[in-house]
């Protein structure tokens, strides 16, 4: 099942934020620096609490729930890229899967959801970013029909690390 994310599900996205940082980008990423992101938790419990108590238009948060446990999410909304309008380009902020769930589907439905909701907040366009040595995610971004447009940057996620960016039709 795939719905909105609620305040109470604030931890939970904390603790799949952080782990599938540990597991996705371990060969990317100094691992003093992922070993540091668990002491994170309490901070990062508070930014989603943030997020998800903030109302912005189109910005919207969804998870992917396993009988009653959160699974994965996805945060989405208007492209913050200066060389893309906002209003007809929605971008995919963020996806995150519990390392354990991996390659199980889940990340392919909340695909779906993804596409589907940045349609219905009236999007023609998406965008995302993923760093450019993370082959995993960048086959499975192609795979659900994404394409690197050519834009490139240093800096992904806060971190000096090279990055592109993909494209998708909606």
């Amino acid at each position: 099942m795939i719905r909105s994310a609620a305040i109470e599900d604030a931890p939970r996205l904390a603790e799949i934020h952080i782990t599938s940082w540990q597991a996705a980008y371990a060969e990317l990423l100094p691992a003093e620096f992922l070993d540091g992101l668990s002491a994170e938790r309490a901070t990062r419990t508070e930014q989603w609490q943030d997020w998800l108590s903030t109302d912005s238009p189109k910005r919207s948060v969804l998870v992917v729930v396993d009988d009653e446990d959160v699974v994965g999410f996805a945060h989405l909304g208007p492209s913050g890229d200066k060389d893309l309008k906002p209003n007809e380009v929605g971008e995919l902020y963020a996806m995150y899967l519990d390392p354990g769930r991996y390659r199980q589907g889940w990340g392919s439905a909340l695909m779906t959801a993804v596409f589907d909701e940045l349609r219905a907040s009236g999007f023609s366009d998406a965008s995302l970013w993923v760093m450019t040595g993370n082959a995993s995610a960048r086959a499975f971004y192609e795979q659900a029909g994404w394409e690197a447009d050519g834009a490139e940057t240093d800096q992904c996620l806060g971190i000096t690390m090279p990055a592109v960016r993909y494209r998708a039709k909606l």
